[in-house]
């Protein structure tokens, strides 16, 4: 009978960290939000036109559920790395509100309108008055709610 051996392979990233010198979680933290910060203003140009795409969909009538819904999961996706709380809480409603008619083959562009109408409010705010905005966002939320009921 063979006598048995246990064999530690260690990978590159236990090699790193192993070795001395580096920086710390915090270190590495801080630099990241420092880069993410001089992202913002390129970000908020991106989330205007993204906005901007969607009114334009708005307006022709001619896009699906699915166009509003992926225009609209950019919009959260961004402003959620920026931590715009309130721009997020009002890109999910029109997604669920998208994903809702989509899966009941239903199309209400006015109701998609509100809402991305109240998107570009609240970009243009640049989340200040977040409190007065919650009530649009309440808002937004009663809309889409709305649709389980019919």
């Amino acid at each position: 009978m063979s006598k048995t051996e246990f064999i530690k392979v260690q990978n590159r990233l236990s090699q790193q960290l192993a070795k001395p010198g580096g920086m710390t979680a915090d270190i590495a933290t801080q630099r990241a939000r420092r880069e993410l910060a001089a992202q913002a203003g390129d970000a908020k140009k991106s989330l205007g036109v993204t906005i901007g795409r969607m009114e334009i969909m708005c307006s022709e009538k001619t896009a699906s559920a699915d166009d509003i819904y992926v225009e609209s999961a950019v919009v959260l996706d961004i402003a959620g790395m920026f931590d715009m709380r309130t721009l997020c809480d009002a890109s999910y409603s029109l997604c669920e509100l998208t994903d809702r008619l989509r899966t009941k083959s239903r199309q209400d562009w006015g109701s998609i309108g509100v809402h991305v109408n109240a998107l570009r409010l609240i970009w243009s705010k640049d989340d200040k008055d977040a409190d007065q905005l919650k009530s649009v966002v309440d808002g937004l939320w009663a809309i889409t709610d709305r649709l389980d009921a019919s």
